[in-house]
């Protein structure tokens, strides 16, 4: 039957006696009984040799990895050293800054820009003097030019709800400055909305009926309509 012994307990067990006889020849100088001398019964042993060596060849096995491992590391910097030398394609990097500068010439203004430029003039028109960037009048009409830009975006996207909600605040928005207008100014207020061409109706009255269904053509019930027609074809 053969014993198998692992390093670490090989070790320890070899380090202990090997304690108490170095301590057992400084005690014999001190006093009559020292301890038995056990290193001649431990270099004997074959079986503590093996197990040293197997230990001392575990270690030497751990360094040689770790330096493995260290060497490693910078393995990936060789790859700077073998990649070869490459040329600067200034042509072509001209060509493409050519192309892409004719391009820009050529380009088109879009429809966000086309309404910047609509509402900075309606702006230099309404605006207090030459820096009036946030006044009453200047809100008024950033939001009115806005709304009339939503509102074509929406005839051909009806289901685009975020520019929706978006209508329905400048909508909130304008409203609200013209009311603070007309209760500091009504006259410039009623100028500005028939400037603009804004459906207003100031806070507290009523509807006029003429000015709440100016927008709609058709404001004759089916039977009126018909009779009109009927009169039209008798006269002519």
């Amino acid at each position: 039957m053969q014993m198998l012994v692992s390093a670490p307990l090989c070790l320890g067990f070899l380090m202990t006696p090997a304690l108490n006889h170095r301590v057992s020849l400084k005690m014999s100088t001190e006093t009559e009984s020292p301890l038995p001398d056990l290193a001649p019964t431990l270099n004997a042993s074959p079986l503590v040799d093996r197990a040293l060596d197997s230990a001392l060849d575990f270690l030497q096995d751990a360094e040689v990895n770790n330096e493995e491992d260290e060497d490693d590391e910078f393995d990936i910097f060789e790859i700077y050293e073998e990649a070869p030398d490459l040329e600067t394609p200034y042509d072509l990097i001209a060509d493409l800054e050519r192309k892409e500068s004719e391009a820009a010439a050529g380009k088109l203004p879009s429809g966000g820009e086309l309404n910047k430029a609509v509402i900075d003039a309606a702006v230099a028109k309404w605006r207090k003097h030459d820096k009036d960037v946030g006044s009453a009048e200047v809100q008024v009409v950033i939001a009115h030019e806005k709304i009339k830009y939503l509102t074509k975006h929406l005839l051909g996207n009806k289901k685009d709800m975020s520019a929706k909600r978006g209508l329905q605040a400048y909508v909130v928005q304008r409203r609200k400055y013209l009311n603070y207008i007309y209760n500091q100014d009504s006259k410039k207020c009623m100028a500005m909305v028939e400037d603009l061409n804004i459906r207003f109706r100031p806070a507290g009255q009523a509807w006029d009926k003429a000015t709440k269904y100016a927008a709609y053509k058709n404001t004759k019930t089916k039977f009126k309509l018909g009779k009109a027609l009927k009169d039209n074809v008798k006269i002519n």
